[in-house]
């Protein structure tokens, strides 16, 4: 995963690639969340496989793509057989709306990327420094400069993420990835970051992107610290005297 869906880590793919080659294995990637989000060559990365989606920068709905570095041995098992199309690799004919939608989605995704990036960044820099001068005892999980720059991960100890997102209708959250959404266990990539069962409950995923803007930052900052503070208060009234 070149960057992670729920707390926007990105991976050291080059150093993964290095060791999957000196053991003799093929390298794939699942980069949906980081292209158009931040620039990408899949030369430098040394990957032989690339995933995409294009909804994740701004394309059509169900259609995606898949690099293939050229040369690379992987096996020919392609899912849909019975036509030649696409060299063999798929049968069936082709979505050709998709297709369009996705390289013009990608080719204005790439105009401006970097500017794009940092913009998005400094709106999650905000959004981190508000809640966390507001809640000193908040955390947020990931060092800033490793994840994708419109995405944080935030844990409020001893807070169920489920109650402070009913506080707070009015802002966009979730308590993971949408993959995970509705799934009873705690996720297992905050586990695997070391974070308890109950820590990772009371952690929420905020997303930014090109139509986030400075007063929806704002915004979401005080319903943050209003809807944890109203859980709180209601928590501690429910633990009182008998």
């Amino acid at each position: 995963m070149a960057a992670n869906n729920e707390t926007g880590v990105l991976t050291d793919l080059r150093a993964a690639a290095k060791a999957a080659r000196e053991a003799g294995a093929l390298v794939h990637t699942d980069a949906t969340q980081l292209v158009g989000r931040l620039p990408v060559d899949v030369a430098e990365l040394d990957v032989d496989l690339l995933s995409l989606s294009a909804h994740k920068f701004g394309g059509p709905q169900g259609v995606g793509a898949l690099y293939v570095r050229r040369g690379s041995p992987l096996p020919h098992r392609p899912l849909l057989v019975g036509g030649g199309q696409e060299r063999g690799w798929r049968a069936g004919t082709l979505n050709v709306a998709g297709i369009i939608g996705m390289g013009a989605a990608a080719e204005a995704a790439a105009r401006g990327l970097g500017e794009e990036a940092e913009r998005v960044a400094a709106l999650r820099d905000r959004l981190e420094d508000l809640v966390t001068g507001a809640l000193p005892d908040c955390r947020i999980n990931g060092r800033r400069d490793q994840r994708l720059p419109g995405v944080t991960s935030i844990t409020f100890p001893g807070v169920p993420a489920d109650a402070v997102l009913a506080a707070m209708p009015d802002v966009a959250a979730s308590e993971g990835s949408a993959c995970a959404s509705g799934a009873p266990t705690p996720s297992h990539v905050l586990l695997a970051m070391g974070l308890s069962r109950a820590d990772a409950d009371s952690t929420i995923r905020f997303s930014l992107g090109y139509a986030t803007t400075d007063a929806e930052i704002d915004h979401a900052a005080r319903a943050i610290k209003r809807a944890v503070s109203q859980v709180r208060a209601a928590l501690a009234e429910a633990d009182g005297p008998r």
